[in-house]
């Protein structure tokens, strides 16, 4: 089919060339004079013998004829109509669903099953890179695939098999197939309202987007007063790459197309999110400033920068300036002047430089810690005069990802947990009081501490199998993984071990600790490092901020704990919601926006891995509590 696409590009050349050159049109009419008879005895055994019997003839009597422009005509019809013949043959017809909403795709046999699903444009994460290793592009096919590999095997039950599951990174297409995402795999978007006052007429507007390696949040602020009168947020596509920015990093890298993929995809996600505050058009027109921020490697993939020196040492940004450009006029209002604010340096960028505008390091009389929780962990210290910065690897489980019944902010995602083991239960809080479907970083968070409270989880991360009350609830799953069975707050634990409530189990495994274990280890370092760097002791700290996509859904008592930020007063741990994207509505002002550009430039930032510190405190900090 490639061969044949290739082909298609100087088709229409081709043919002209042939129906207009004279010695080819003689030669045509000698060979159709000569072989006439033998011609008719192979058609008959051809399936496609009226059509091109009728074609043939057509043509013989046009270069009979001389009349060129008429052979070349049906020349084209005829060839043309042979070639459709063989591509619809050698090619295959995807179709992908989730809701109400259905695309289609053509691709080759043996094409991924997962390059098809991202070919149509439709959300499907990827946030192991597509190794296989996380479990969670399972999608629900019917059709032809290439049976189930090890991989698959492993990482999905017998029952999930037969029910027609697979892992689209692993399953390749041998015919047409229909794939239905499950609503796990489809983001949510959530939208609030503070104020109406955006619905007035002549009310200028502005638009805040926070780029996040997983979320990409909007936020429409009036200009009069900078006050954010509506906030909503889409999935940033670029998971489909992986849930890590070094995949993603590493398939820019690759240059041309695949630049142009990621940055597109970033475009797409932001168009989502701006849609998803359901804006009517007389709203729109009155949108005159958009502020995009982000880390530096959404930056540099949006903007289509060179890649490379993120990815090798020192690991710094091909450029660090803002940018106060014509871009994106495709995606954004048109009478919008769009910016993006300048990043920090290494990982650190303009999300936490928003972040520490937002959060007034510049302005602070004492001490104050902040930490940014995603996916690219962010942490932030001033001792009141000086401020550094670093960026850690924390890992996907603040966002609810790469754990095995891990989900996003919707409804029935579970953000908060509590043990009673007298009673032998759980209970716990779910988005819009609905069943629960899974664990958000929150929820995750809450669940790991409920249990290491009881001791049915030891310091190191193990389940304590022989507990008293939830060993009984311990078992090891398909691949031999340990995990502990709970449930929702009505259910007996015993009850939800029945045969007949498997289909809405939910399991929190050894993986999902390590996971959290992984994330809270490196923010735990990175807060002790920075801490170090300016000469202060947790017990300096005036103010600790802990926020990010779900910082208000945030357990203080869990975060402290479990040891993620060194031991400090509860009292003066304040868990606001998305610090950096409200930070970029104050950057919609240029005063503000040139503060920002101060806060920047007077911000050291700390780079981890050249730290020799760095992996002693990690490891120490992978300990519960």
């Amino acid at each position: 089919p490639q061969r044949l696409l290739e082909v298609d590009h100087s088709f229409h050349q081709a043919v002209a060339q042939a129906a207009h050159n004279t010695y080819l049109a003689e030669t045509l009419e000698h060979f159709f004079g000569l072989s006439q008879r033998l011609w008719y005895m192979v058609l008959p055994h051809l399936s496609f013998l009226p059509a091109a019997v009728e074609e043939h003839l057509m043509l013989l009597e046009s270069i009979k004829a001389g009349d060129r422009d008429r052979a070349e005509q049906i020349m084209y019809d005829h060839v043309e109509g042979f070639y459709n013949k063989v591509r619809n043959v050698l090619t295959i017809n995807v179709t992908v669903s989730y809701g109400s909403h259905e695309e289609s795709v053509t691709v080759e046999d043996q094409t991924l099953l997962s390059a098809a699903i991202m070919a149509t444009g439709l959300p499907l994460e990827q946030p192991c890179g597509g190794r296989g290793t996380c479990g969670k592009c399972k999608v629900l096919v019917e059709g032809s695939l290439t049976p189930p590999d090890a991989t698959e095997q492993q990482q999905l039950s017998a029952a999930e098999l037969a029910a027609g599951y697979r892992l689209a990174c692993r399953a390749r297409v041998t015919g047409d197939v229909s794939v239905k995402l499950t609503p796990i795999v489809v983001y949510s978007n959530k939208i609030f309202h503070t104020s109406n006052i955006y619905e007035q007429p002549g009310i200028p507007l502005g638009l805040a987007i926070d780029l996040g390696s997983t979320t990409v949040a909007a936020f429409l602020t009036d200009l009069n007063d900078g006050q954010v009168c509506a906030g909503a947020a889409a999935l940033n596509h670029q998971t489909m790459f992986g849930a890590d920015v070094i995949s993603r990093l590493a398939e820019a890298g690759r240059g041309g197309e695949y630049a142009e993929r990621l940055s597109k995809l970033a475009q797409v996600s932001i168009t989502q999110a701006i849609d998803a505050l359901q804006l009517s058009s007389s709203v729109k027109d009155r949108i005159y400033r958009v502020v995009i921020v982000g880390n530096c490697a959404m930056h540099h993939l949006l903007l289509r920068y060179p890649v490379t020196t993120l990815t090798v040492l020192p690991f710094q940004p091909y450029s660090h300036e803002a940018v106060r450009e014509e871009i994106f006029r495709e995606i954004m209002p048109l009478q919008a002047q769009v910016a993006l604010p300048p990043l920090i340096g290494g990982f650190v960028g303009s999300d936490a430089l928003a972040c520490l505008t937002y959060f007034n390091f510049d302005r602070a009389d004492g001490p104050i810690a902040a930490i940014d929780l995603g996916t690219n962990g962010e942490v932030m210290v001033t001792d009141g005069t000086r401020i550094v910065a670093a960026s850690t690897a924390a890992g996907p489980a603040f966002e609810g990802v790469n754990i095995s019944c891990g989900t996003r902010a919707i409804d029935g995602a579970i953000v908060g947990a509590k043990v009673h083991p007298d009673e032998r239960r759980f209970t716990l809080t779910t988005i819009g009081n609905q069943p629960p479907i899974g664990l958000t970083g929150s929820g995750l968070l809450d669940l790991i501490y409920e249990l290491r409270r009881v001791d049915a989880i030891d310091r190191s991360g193990r389940f304590v199998k022989d507990h008293s009350v939830f060993g009984p609830h311990i078992s090891q799953g398909e691949q031999g993984m340990y995990r502990l069975l709970f449930t929702d707050s009505d259910i007996d634990l015993d009850g939800f071990l029945h045969p007949e409530n498997a289909d809405t189990a939910l399991y929190l495994t050894q993986n999902d600790i390590r996971e959290l274990q992984k994330a809270k280890g490196a923010i735990r370092a990175a807060t002790e490092i920075l801490l170090e760097h300016l000469d202060l002791q947790p017990t300096d700290l005036q103010r600790v901020i802990l926020t990010g996509s779900f910082g208000s859904q945030m357990n203080v008592e869990a975060v402290i704990g479990l040891g993620m930020i060194p031991p400090v007063d509860p009292k003066i741990v304040e868990t606001p919601a998305n610090g950096a994207g409200l930070g970029a509505a104050l950057f919609l002002d240029d005063d503000e926006f040139a503060r920002g550009e101060q806060i920047a430039a007077q911000t050291k930032q700390i780079d981890l891995d050249l730290d020799p510190d760095f992996n002693t405190r990690f490891i120490k900090a992978l300990e519960l509590g």
